[in-house]
């Protein structure tokens, strides 16, 4: 298989685009292409990025990095936000070709990651060098049940509070 990246800055998306997008996002979470338009309108801002792995022609998996900060060990810290994160298919390694085209485009550009994510997904994600962030350590209004992970950020985390918008 061939798979070709393309980094969208959401300001550059184009509405066919888009619509791919939210197909793709429609086979993992059960919305009508309008209800993901309209996350994405809510959402998604002119400098945040989309990540898009097509299988030739085939789009197969798919994110978005958004830009938000939060406070790390009481500093405020710029970072892209990892959400919808999605594939295609199951068990066909779109989700490693995904997560390790995030991983470079972070390092390439310099930013640091977070994303969030269910306990059995803890393990898939530290894998490719994302690290949990201990629950007792987040403060988090709207995500009380979900861990944090992080990326490429050097010191050890010991305390992270979020209160910007979803992603």
């Amino acid at each position: 298989m061939k798979f070709t990246t393309t980094l969208i800055k959401h300001s550059d998306i184009s509405e066919e685009q888009l619509t791919e997008i939210c197909k793709l996002k429609a086979i993992r979470w059960d919305y009508t292409l309008d209800q993901h338009k309209k996350w994405m309108i809510e959402n998604i801002q002119a400098n945040d990025f989309h990540i898009l792995i097509n299988d030739g022609e085939k789009p197969i998996a798919y994110t978005n990095l958004v830009d938000i900060t939060a406070i790390i060990n009481d500093e405020n810290v710029q970072v892209r936000g990892i959400g919808n994160v999605c594939t295609s298919e199951t068990g066909k390694g779109f989700g490693n070709v995904l997560m390790k085209e995030v991983n470079t485009v972070l390092t390439q550009n310099q930013w640091k990651g977070i994303l969030l994510c269910k306990d059995h997904l803890v393990l898939y994600y530290e894998k490719f060098g994302w690290k949990l962030i201990d629950k007792h350590s987040v403060q988090a209004e709207k995500y009380n049940e979900i861990n944090f992970m992080i990326y490429d950020f050097p010191q050890v985390v010991v305390s992270l509070t979020y209160n910007d918008r979803n992603f």
